[in-house]
């Protein structure tokens, strides 16, 4: 369902274009460049919490019984991009690029005993998610300088998951591991074009179910500004 709603509305967006008034003669031709920008992943802090007393704390390597525990999520990091497109005429054009999308960090120190010992411990879990991205761009100039635009396309996306558990009883622990997934991305965007051949580009992105299911899926936003420059 959430593929066919994407593909409708890119649909309806190539429509509407092609029978728009064009504002700008824009040239065909390619085009480069980079973005950076803000990303916030919309993901429960519970499903982490579940993780650390179920998976972590009682498994034969730490058996830990918690007694209290305090724990935090920054869902929010820096993410940036590099993108390569092909513009056909001035509604259409297609783009391949990468995405760093930024890191997931939450935190955990507890108080408990390991075999009736007391101990203190603290568990640091990190997931990332970047990836190949391919999409299609409808555009509606709006004057000679200004233009929006509808994205919509397929994140190729890697999803790292670490995790480091330490107490005062035992040796430190480490755990790494990466999946692969195919994520679902749309976007909105404004560009201004100066000089000519630059656009600077201001653009809100979400990419659906960002990550995979053994490293904790969730949507994913990213609010970036970029610029590309036609060659």
């Amino acid at each position: 369902m959430k593929l066919e709603r994407i593909l409708a509305t890119v649909t309806g967006a190539v429509t509407l274009a092609a029978i728009m008034p064009i504002a700008q003669a824009a040239q065909p031709g390619f085009y480069i460049g980079g973005l950076y920008g803000q990303g916030d992943k919309h993901i429960d802090k519970q499903e982490f919490d579940l993780y650390a007393t179920t998976r972590v704390f009682p498994s034969p390597n730490v058996q830990l019984t918690v007694e209290s525990m305090t724990s935090s999520l920054d869902t929010r990091d820096a993410g940036f991009g590099f993108v390569g497109g092909y513009r056909f005429n001035a509604h259409l054009a297609v783009e391949g690029g990468y995405l760093e999308l930024g890191n997931v960090a939450y935190r955990v120190n507890a108080t408990g005993n390991i075999t009736g010992v007391p101990t203190d411990a603290r568990l640091n879990v990190d997931t990332e998610t970047s990836g190949l991205t391919l999409s299609a761009l409808g555009v509606w100039p709006l004057s000679y300088r200004w233009e929006v635009y509808g994205r919509a396309g397929v994140l190729f996306s890697s999803n790292e998951f670490r995790a480091f558990y330490d107490d005062i009883e035992q040796s430190p622990r480490r755990g790494r591991f990466s999946e692969s997934d195919v994520d679902m991305l749309a976007g909105i965007g404004a560009s201004f074009n100066f000089f000519e051949i630059y656009d600077l580009r201001l653009e809100f992105t979400r990419v659906f179910d960002a990550g995979h299911e053994s490293t904790g899926e969730a949507d994913l936003d990213l609010i970036s500004l970029g610029i590309t420059v036609v060659f």
